[in-house]
């Protein structure tokens, strides 16, 4: 069974839980989750490196990062990701060599500024 993971950023321990079991649910492979929350000033790629204290606390932006995902697996999740209102929608990103190197509160403004541009809610 092949296996992928999700960094999270933003979701407290029961929001974790929920998404692990949608993943689970969605994905034929078993999924590593890693949360991020309250980790701003570290590097993504020393948070995944570096998982002995997995902390989750409810933030105003959330994050979710594909790890290892197949084409078809993100478009599952995209397309998939509950839209009950049992969870807030994150911004969606990937790991890529460039933002590995970022800190999590570099990407987590990145990733806004694009979501602002891409919604068309520019300031």
């Amino acid at each position: 069974m092949q296996s992928v993971g999700v960094l999270i950023s933003g979701y407290h321990e029961e929001d974790a839980r929920t998404i692990k079991s949608f993943l689970d649910r969605t994905l034929d492979a078993y999924v590593l989750l890693v949360s991020a929350s309250q980790k701003a000033d570290m590097k993504i790629i020393d948070i995944l490196r570096n998982r002995t204290e997995e902390t989750f606390a409810d933030e105003e932006t959330k994050i979710l990062m594909f790890l290892g995902f197949s084409e078809v697996q993100t478009h599952m999740v995209l397309e998939g990701f509950p839209r009950d209102g049992s969870l807030k929608r994150p911004i969606f990103c990937t790991l890529t060599a460039q933002n590995q190197h970022w800190p999590l509160n570099q990407l987590i403004e990145h990733l806004q500024e694009e979501h602002r541009h891409w919604s068309g809610k520019e300031a």
